[in-house]
């Protein structure tokens, strides 16, 4: 797959191009996933945590009509941002070929505190935390919790308190 290789304003079709296009940037609204998946893009990076949550949920339900798969690409964001798009990916249809949701994340590469900042969220022991292998294991936990993501975090709270 290739994410979106081309400016956000390109109108060439890609659909003829040998390899799944994902499309990204320019997915910004529902009207603009649609024409993107008219020009041939086989894929969409949505962005839960860029967008509202309700683009993003019409994106993916559009998708789904259209039979285009969705990941979730998060930014490079800390962990608590990589925990909601988490919970949307974890409840998106398998990618192809592949047996779970997927979800682009590297914070982790980029963040120069990485280990500081995961100590910052409020379920930093949770066994979908950190990825084994490559996979989070979204397990009964994960879903109960919602991820940890309505919990407050101590850390944050301390600086807009």
């Amino acid at each position: 797959m290739i994410e979106e290789p081309f400016a956000e304003h390109n109108e060439v079709f890609v659909g003829d191009l040998g390899v799944r296009v994902a499309a990204d940037e320019s997915a910004h609204t529902v009207e603009d996933a649609a024409r993107r998946i008219e020009q041939g893009y086989s894929a969409i990076a949505v962005k839960a945590i860029a967008k509202t949550l309700s683009v993003t949920m019409k994106i993916t339900q559009l998708a789904f009509e259209r039979k285009v798969p969705c990941f979730c690409a998060d930014l490079t964001v800390n962990p608590i941002l990589v925990d909601w798009n988490k919970c949307v990916a974890a409840r998106l249809p398998p990618f192809p070929g592949m047996t779970v949701g997927l979800q682009e994340t590297n914070g982790h590469q980029y963040y120069k505190n990485w280990d500081k900042l995961m100590t910052y969220h409020p379920k930093a022991d949770a066994a979908w935390i950190r990825a084994h292998k490559g996979i989070f294991r979204t397990d009964k936990s994960f879903y109960a919790q919602s991820g940890g993501i309505f919990v407050p975090s101590a850390h944050y709270e301390k600086l807009v308190g």
